[in-house]
């Protein structure tokens, strides 16, 4: 039989249209999730796995143009800001600064707000039930026990083994994000130490890099609501609903930090942007931002629009793909706020008491663990944790098992908080370049 080769085009152009409209808010909540949930309770345990490979290869799909990316615009941004003949000492000083006090405020501020969640919503104090729930689903999940032990011996190589690097091709293609990030800069302080002839080759391949990958992730980007789609609906249809209710304070509080980071960023936003910037933006892009992150579990996926965004109104594109960049590979903010209440969780679970001096300890440990979770992904990032356990004494094993069993669903709102608040930084880090007009007044001046 032969198949129409038009029909096929119509066929194809009809869903590659229908798919970026489900991206938007108010879709993802009326439809998606309701039809994902409704999905999830209906289908059999036995094809749920199927689902959840199938939205693990899309998630895979859409993460591999990221990091390239990303990579690349840490390269090239480190090249262009410590290398340019044209910026001056103190606009070096200046960016500098703003970025790194902009990322401390913005890691004790995702700390602080998890914890003040945390201590509302008091996530690990049971009911009897609860209680009973999860002693039934530690019983039935011994192989998970045996896993989550086995991962927590790789905790301690996470700083120095996964931070130096070796071979940046070989650490690519092992999926060694660290080590990625670690070359890149100090590739990047390199080129900008060279003459700007012998490295303009380079740069240009490195830029060459940066564009395809961009119109990549525009492409995979479209399958980020059948990602939601198979992710939620194989969770839903997996996870213990009794475990979901015992856990459902702890979920709500990394649902909660992730909207009032939203809420956060927003204000940011528009108090960082002047209104001439904001002239040709008819919707506040950390909303998409947020959405985009919440749909494809990554955070990095998110860059393209944020550059996009800060670049069309003006920003300086160096300062925009640095601390975009840097902020969204190292400082995983969402990993922070989530590795805060997670603690709190397992204080609570086992009636340790909370004293001030505690939860100094408990914000500074969650965003020590936290950061140390960078260049892992997905359920990679819960062992991190086990740090703070051991140094407050708490059995570490059980924890990770119960926080194993949600994480599918808790990627999602961890990404999203990654998200936003990279763009928050990115705001306030970044200068407004001068226009043309600006620097022909400023030369007439002279």
């Amino acid at each position: 039989m032969r198949i129409n080769s038009s029909l096929v085009q119509s066929l194809f152009s009809s869903v590659f249209t229908f798919l970026p409209r489900l991206r938007k808010p108010r879709n993802f909540f009326l439809y998606i999730l309701p039809f994902s949930i409704v999905l999830g309770r209906f289908i059999p345990p036995s094809y749920s796995s199927t689902l959840n490979e199938i939205g693990v290869s899309l998630v895979q799909l859409i993460a591999f143009p990221a990091i390239p990316l990303v990579l690349s615009a840490v390269m090239i941004s480190i090249a262009n800001i410590f290398g340019s003949e044209t910026r001056s000492n103190s606009d070096r000083i200046r960016f500098g600064t703003r970025f790194v006090v902009s990322l401390l405020v913005a890691i004790l501020f995702a700390s602080s707000l998890a914890l003040l969640l945390s201590l509302y919503q008091s996530p690990g104090i049971l009911s009897p039930s609860a209680k009973l729930s999860i002693g039934r689903f530690m019983l039935d999940v011994t192989d998970i026990r045996i896993g989550a032990v086995s991962t927590v011996a790789q905790v301690n190589d996470i700083w120095f083994s996964r931070l130096i690097p070796s071979n940046i091709f070989a650490d690519a293609s092992d999926g060694q994000t660290l080590k990625v990030i670690t070359g890149s800069v100090i590739a990047g302080l390199a080129i900008a130490r060279l003459r700007s002839d012998s490295t303009q080759p380079l740069l240009t391949l490195l830029r060459s890099v940066n564009t395809t990958s961009v119109q990549v992730l525009s492409i995979v980007l479209n399958l980020a609501p059948l990602v939601l789609i198979c992710l939620i609906s194989a969770a839903i249809s997996t996870i213990n609903a009794e475990i979901v209710v015992a856990l459902l304070n702890f979920t709500i509080c990394v649902f909660l930090t992730a909207i009032a980071s939203l809420g956060i960023s927003r204000l940011v936003f528009r108090r960082f942007t002047s209104t001439s910037e904001r002239s040709g933006i008819s919707v506040n892009p950390v909303d998409s931002v947020f959405l985009l992150s919440l749909s494809t579990g990554s955070s990095m996926t998110a860059y393209p629009l944020l550059f996009d965004t800060l670049t069309g109104m003006g920003r300086d594109e160096s300062e925009v793909e640095a601390s975009a960049s840097l902020s969204l590979l190292i400082a995983r903010l969402g990993n922070v706020s989530y590795n805060v209440i997670a603690i709190l969780f397992a204080l609570n679970l086992y009636d340790v008491s909370i004293t001030p001096v505690r939860v100094v300890e408990v914000i500074a440990l969650g965003a020590i663990t936290g950061i140390s979770a960078a260049g892992l992904t997905g359920v990679a990032t819960v062992p991190t944790i086990t740090v703070a356990l051991l140094y407050f004494q708490v059995p570490a094993p059980p924890i990770l098992v119960l926080l194993l069993a949600i994480d599918p669903i808790l990627t999602l709102p961890r990404a999203a908080t990654t998200g936003v608040l990279a763009m928050a930084i990115a705001v306030v880090s970044s200068y407004k370049s001068p226009s043309q007009k600006d620097l022909k007044a400023a030369a007439s001046a002279v």
